[in-house]
């Protein structure tokens, strides 16, 4: 008898549904009843005034501007500009002679070499050195490089006496790398060369 207790509050019987419940089930019957007679829906009266309205409707005063068949750039463009009573540019009367530049001497002009060292925006050249491999591993980096990079490669590992294994390029980043530190050979060597 114990097994029949918890079933039987089960059992009892509910009170009925809310109606908003019902009424959310009910909305889309499928079955409609056939007593209710079809009966038109009801014409908008806006509809029916429009077409009862005399010719003389509406107003001019309610009718909207046409919209134009060009666009108002094009008409801004084609249109000539307006004359201003007061000045809104400083009008330049003569043109200003050009002045001749002194031609810089051979030592301030940067040799004409297939690449170039970009300095970076606090006028600094680009020369970076490197710790990896828990500081045992000393590397210098120069970036910024446009034009051959390979020709500054050459030319580094000339000037430093380093083997080919100990100076390569990053295709990716376009950057020197140069096993040791050696910034202050490389400014001097890049200084020499007015970069």
């Amino acid at each position: 008898m114990s097994f029949m207790q918890p079933v039987m509050p089960f059992l009892r019987p509910l009170g009925p549904p809310r109606p908003a419940t019902v009424r959310q089930f009910l909305r889309f019957s499928t079955s409609t009843i056939r007593s209710d007679v079809y009966t038109p829906p009801t014409v908008d009266p806006n509809l029916v005034a429009s077409r009862s309205a005399s010719p003389s409707y509406p107003p001019t005063s309610l009718k909207s501007i046409p919209r134009p068949l060009t666009s108002h750039a094009s008409h801004r463009t084609s249109q000539p500009t307006k004359i201003r009573n007061y000045p809104d540019r400083v009008s330049q009367k003569d043109a200003p002679a050009t002045l001749e530049t002194p031609t810089l001497p051979e030592s301030e002009i940067a040799p004409n070499l297939p690449y170039f060292v970009t300095r970076t925006p606090s006028n600094e050249l680009p020369i970076y050195t490197l710790r990896k491999r828990g500081g045992n591993m000393r590397l210098t980096r120069v970036k910024k490089i446009d034009g051959k990079i390979d020709v500054l490669r050459d030319a580094l590992q000339m000037e430093l006496g380093v083997p080919d294994a100990e100076c390569v390029i990053n295709r990716l980043t376009n950057h020197v790398m140069i096993k040791g530190w050696h910034k202050p050979r490389i400014e001097a060597f890049l200084k020499a060369r007015n970069f």
